[in-house]
């Protein structure tokens, strides 16, 4: 958003909180913008001068935490990585890292991952693949193919993983309990001892 780089870098990251705490909050359609901007200092009407729609602040939103998060990941150490799993095991421990720095941030990505909004749903949706697809062509590709079973492809193990995440996510949800990092932690531990006597030959277990 060209508009919104007038602001000072504090302004703005001020917003973007502000934002991330409403939305996170509540569901799309009553989170309130004008308590995004009271929580930001500024006006709704100034807020809308950045952000054409709610609409488009939410998606803007959505780059904003995939940005923070590939900013603040080493990418130098995980391009130097070679193994499918310590990749994985890596890349979680900095995300999670990440998100436990940015109040909101969890709870934001939840409600985003899971919206059913028509005005926000598809558009996010293909955010979400594109994302997906980027994170695999950058730093998958160069895994250690040696390792792997005959017949096991890597990209099969990643979507066993999103969907094994993505189950537990929504068993919480279902169960109106909140999510806990810690908890989600030893649940990917097992998940990952599982598909790791899954997909590497015996001499890599």
């Amino acid at each position: 958003m060209d508009r919104l780089r007038q602001l000072p870098k504090e302004k703005r990251k001020a917003v973007m909180h502000a934002a991330m705490e409403v939305f996170a909050q509540s569901d799309y359609k009553r989170a309130s913008t004008e308590e995004i901007a009271r929580k930001a200092g500024i006006s709704k009407g100034l807020l809308f001068y950045y952000f054409k729609n709610k609409q488009t602040l939410y998606l803007y939103l959505a780059r904003y935490l995939q940005s923070f998060i590939e900013q603040n990941m080493k990418m130098e150490q995980l391009a130097g990585i070679t193994d499918f799993f310590d990749l994985l095991d890596y890349g979680m421990e900095e995300k999670l890292a990440i998100l436990r720095k940015l109040p909101w941030a969890l709870e934001f990505s939840v409600r985003m991952y899971y919206t059913a909004e028509r005005e926000i749903g598809p558009a996010l949706q293909k955010y979400q693949v594109r994302v997906l697809e980027e994170l695999w062509e950058r730093y998958f590709t160069g895994v250690d193919l040696e390792k792997f079973r005959p017949g096991v492809q890597p990209r099969q193990v990643l979507d066993m993983l999103v969907y094994l995440t993505d189950g537990y996510i929504h068993r919480r949800r279902m169960e109106q309990k909140p999510l806990e990092l810690e908890e989600l932690v030893r649940e990917y531990m097992v998940w990952r001892s599982i598909l790791r006597s899954y997909a590497y030959k015996e001499e890599y277990q």
